[in-house]
């Protein structure tokens, strides 16, 4: 008696072969996703106009599977390099961010501000500079005199003869550098207002 022929049903491989795709799928899914590279995060806020010291930076495992690109790796060095645009304390370094000694067009000034300053203005915070003119029956109406100056900082004023106001050291355009240092001679009264607040750190 001739042996019976057994043939395996086709729809049983398509399945078989259907799931074991799916489990590639998901594997390399999770391989991706698990993948680490090794980038450059700030160990403090990094200003716009600043040059990046050996102290600055850190590198750092993170996890950047579809924007790898826009970062700087930790294969290029970023010291010497100048800061374009604020990164927040712990934030990783964007290639966007920094840029070559040529991109710096910033300067540093020091201006005494009119009364409290709000509370969201800090290291990192870009603001505008108003500043009113004085006039003989006080100040001339106010106007916007620099658009999106830096804070570096707020400088305490601990001495006997502190005022109401406060000191603010700013990183200013410097195509308008000379307008606000001839403001700050002629005893403007400046204010300022922020437009933007500094990045914080993921916890």
């Amino acid at each position: 008696m001739a042996a019976r022929r057994t043939w395996m049903d086709p729809r049983l491989v398509i399945g078989v072969v259907l799931v074991l795709a799916s489990l590639a799928g998901v594997w390399l899914v999770v391989q991706e996703s698990s993948r680490t590279e090794r980038a450059w995060s700030a160990t403090r806020t990094l200003l716009p106009g600043e040059t990046i010291g050996a102290g600055d930076v850190e590198p750092v495992d993170v996890r950047l599977p579809q924007s790898h690109g826009h970062y700087l790796d930790a294969s290029h060095d970023p010291v010497g390099l100048v800061v374009a645009s604020t990164v927040g304390q712990g934030e990783v370094l964007p290639v966007r961010a920094v840029g070559t000694a040529a991109s710096e067009d910033r300067a540093a000034v020091v201006i005494d501000v009119e009364g409290a300053l709000p509370r969201s203005v800090r290291a990192g915070t870009i603001v505008d500079v108003w500043t009113a003119a004085p006039a003989d029956d006080g100040f001339a109406a106010p106007d916007v005199l620099v658009d999106g100056a830096v804070v570096v900082g707020l400088l305490e004023d601990e001495g006997i003869l502190a005022t109401s106001g406060a000191q603010l050291e700013l990183l200013v355009p410097r195509d308008e550098t000379a307008r606000l240092l001839e403001a700050v001679s002629n005893q403007h009264a400046l204010s300022v207002v922020p437009l933007t607040q500094p990045v914080e750190a993921a916890p």
